[in-house]
């Protein structure tokens, strides 16, 4: 194959890149997170996608950095599901304290019985 026949194949940061998060949803986002410590595809169903969560994630990050006095440990978490349900979660680590409970945060409120953590 000559060189000029490659095909060009995106990076994820790349990809994330282009997605238009909603500034509204963002800052939502984070005002969820700070009450009850986290968010699911419960409240924002794009969630169920892994590029728009990682973008996301790194927005509400971005959010709270903007904020007087906010540096709360945000983090984002996929986890795999008994029947294969791989679900994303957004989580501040001073409320939800940690992997474990956020795995079982996010099987609650997503009604999800038996989990398994990948």
């Amino acid at each position: 194959m000559a060189k000029d026949d490659k095909v060009k194949v995106e990076t994820d940061a790349e990809q994330i890149a282009k997605i238009d998060f909603d500034k509204e949803d963002v800052k939502q986002a984070a005002d969820m997170i700070e009450e009850k410590g986290f968010v699911t595809r419960n409240d924002f169903p794009d969630l169920k996608d892994r590029l728009w969560s990682e973008g996301f994630y790194e927005k509400i990050e971005d959010e709270f950095h903007q904020r007087d006095n906010e540096n709360p440990y945000i983090f984002f978490e996929r986890f795999d599901f008994v029947g294969g349900a791989i679900e994303s979660i957004i989580f501040d680590m001073d409320q939800v304290k940690t992997r474990e409970k956020a795995l079982h945060v996010l099987g609650d409120a997503l009604d999800f019985e038996g989990s398994r953590q990948t």
